[in-house]
């Protein structure tokens, strides 16, 4: 397995549950998944992979710049995972 492998299933999970658990415990109603999620993960995986074998230290820079990413931009339906857990915590209203 690839060594950006790990950071590309880290970003799925995130916002798998992002979308699953944590938007729909802030109150944006019903869990609404979005299922492009799983296909977009295994071709960034795979594309990670093969731009690997050429650079390596770029390719698990890439992607564990893409985990910070996935953080602080809303991706898919639901807000960004730190806002949802603002609004879980009690920290903003809204």
């Amino acid at each position: 397995m690839a060594r950006s492998t790990g950071p590309v299933l880290v970003i799925g999970a995130i916002t798998a549950a992002n979308e699953v658990l944590f938007a729909p415990a802030a109150g944006s109603g019903k869990v609404n998944f979005n299922w492009r999620i799983v296909p977009a993960v295994a071709g960034l995986a795979l594309g990670l992979a093969a731009l690997e074998r050429i650079a390596p230290e770029f390719a698990v820079g890439l992607a564990w710049l893409g985990v910070v990413t996935v953080l602080v931009v809303p991706v898919g339906n639901a807000p960004t995972p730190l806002a949802n857990a603002d609004k879980i915590l009690g920290l903003t209203k809204g």
